[in-house]
C-alpha cells in the first residue's frame, strides 16, 4: 500500500525543514522547486498557517525574492525573523536586505524530489 501524496502545505514545510542554517529561500523559489512556478503567494499562506506552532519548520528562513523580510501586519514577527536570521550569521544591509546570492539555498531538483519522497514514505507532515 502506497502512502498518500503530501498536500502542498506539507510539501512546503518539508522542503523548508531542509533549508540549512544560515541559508534562505524565497517564497517563489520554494513554489518553483515544488513544481508550482506561480505559487509564491500559496507558500506565504502555508507559512502564515504555522502561527499555531512552527511544527519544526524554520519559517524564518523564507524571505521575499529581494532578500527582505515580508511578514505583514506583525512588527514583532518581522523582528523575530530578523533576529533568528542574524543569529545564524546572516547580515542585513542598512535598507533591510540580505545578500540573496550569498545566502540562498539552491538544491538540485533530484534533491527536492528525494526530500518529498522520503517525507511521503515516512508519513511525515
Amino acid at each position: 500500500m502506497s502512502n498518500p501524496p503530501l498536500s502542498f502545505n506539507e510539501q512546503v514545510y518539508e522542503l523548508v525543514r531542509h533549508v540549512p542554517r544560515g541559508k534562505v529561500l524565497s517564497y517563489g523559489r520554494v513554489a518553483y522547486l515544488l513544481g508550482v512556478p506561480n505559487g509564491a503567494r500559496a507558500v506565504g499562506w502555508a507559512m502564515s498557517a504555522l502561527k499555531s506552532g512552527d511544527r519544526g519548520v524554520p519559517w524564518h528562513r523564507v524571505v521575499n525574492a529581494k532578500g527582505r523580510i515580508s511578514i505583514k501586519g506583525s512588527p514583532e514577527g518581522a523582528a523575530e525573523q530578523r533576529a533568528r536570521l542574524e543569529a545564524e550569521g546572516i547580515v542585513f544591509d542598512e535598507n533591510g536586505y540580505l545578500d540573496m546570492q550569498q545566502h540562498v539555498w539552491d538544491p538540485a531538483p533530484p534533491e527536492v524530489e528525494q526530500i518529498i519522497r522520503q517525507a511521503r514514505q515516512s508519513g511525515r507532515d
